[in-house]
């Protein structure tokens, strides 16, 4: 009994390193590492778990010394699946990163292009306006008189628009070239009569209309186009379901008599934006033969001045809107 305790022992001493290096290896496979590995590094792991196989075959077989050789294979494989799975997830990771920093780089442009078209836009709109207060002063010129560098900048101003957009519309080459060398002489001279600088006004705004004409119907944009186009002759003018609405109260003069000056405005309107019927309605405080005459001679005048379009005038009963304030509505150009 002696003689066999040691042997026992030894025996048992063998049986727990095996155990040991089973659940060793067993819990080496189950670590997060070995997770990662299996999913990102699969050839890797997969030698790994061979060499496990095999280290427990050969324990099996009572080899323990290759079974000791294919559990250091089996570990340094899987070290080596780990090693790679780390790798792949730090370059996924850096491709995230890069990739959301190409996302906010574009944003980055995106954002810097609107700030641009906005400080552009408001470029635009401050040209507007300095060409809006201008024209009411070029209104109140006798015919014949001369402008002044300001006002003669503003109009220029206005007609280098304008001759931008007919540009962007297709307007023939020759048309463009021919109002752009007035404009520039005009800038030049800073000189010229108020007659001449309004007339080269309407000569670009009747280009508009010859372009806009081409199309079947108007173009993008066209309605926005009308508004800015009103406002700088000296209309007020809104976007709105039915159309685009233009009013002013200076069709007539204080005597009650038709404002030439007005309507030959208006007319540029009509010419620069081709498309559809025109409805105008002329708000009176109740029903007179003084008013009735009165529209009756501005529907007269304003079909004598666009004889190829339909202009519908009338008049209406209302204490919302000063008498005699005319509101005309482009049918065509409503809000998209």
């Amino acid at each position: 009994m002696t003689r066999l305790a040691p042997v026992l022992a030894c025996w048992l001493a063998i049986a727990c390193v095996g155990r040991q290096a089973t659940r060793s290896s067993e819990s080496l496979f189950a670590s997060p590492g070995a997770e990662l590995a299996k999913e990102l590094a699969p050839d890797l792991y997969e030698e790994a778990k061979v060499a496990d196989g095999l280290a427990d075959e050969a324990q099996r077989h009572k080899d323990d010394r290759a079974a000791d050789d294919y559990r250091t294979q089996s570990r340094l494989w899987l070290a080596a699946a780990v090693a790679e799975a780390e790798r792949v997830q730090l370059d996924r990771h850096r491709d995230e990163l890069e990739r959301e920093e190409e996302r906010w780089a574009k944003q980055l442009a995106r954002d810097q292009e609107a700030s641009a078209v906005v400080a552009n836009d408001i470029s635009r709109y401050q040209a507007q306006a300095v060409a809006l207060r201008e024209a009411e002063r070029i209104s109140a010129f006798r015919q014949g008189a001369q402008a002044s560098p300001e006002t003669i900048e503003a109009i220029v101003t206005r007609v280098r628009l304008n001759l931008a957009l007919a540009e962007a519309l297709g307007a023939p080459d020759e048309d463009l070239s021919r109002l752009r060398d007035r404009a520039e002489a005009m800038a030049r001279r800073q000189a010229g009569s108020a007659s001449s600088a309004e007339a080269l006004l309407r000569d670009t705004e009747a280009l508009l209309g010859k372009t806009r004409a081409n199309w079947p119907k108007p173009p993008p944009g066209a309605s926005i186009d009308l508004v800015e186009t009103a406002s700088t002759s000296g209309f007020s003018a809104d976007r709105t379901p039915m159309g685009v609405v233009v009013r002013s109260k200076r069709f007539f003069r204080p005597d009650g008599s038709v404002s030439t000056d007005t309507v030959n405005r208006f007319g540029g309107l009509l010419t620069a934006f081709p498309h559809g019927p025109v409805s105008c309605q002329v708000a009176v405080p109740s029903q007179s033969r003084v008013w009735g005459g009165r529209v009756a001679k501005l529907a007269d005048r304003l079909a004598r001045t666009h004889t190829d379009r339909q202009i519908y005038t009338s008049l209406v009963m209302t204490n919302s809107l000063d008498a005699g304030t005319v509101q005309c509505t482009f049918a065509a150009y409503r809000e998209p």
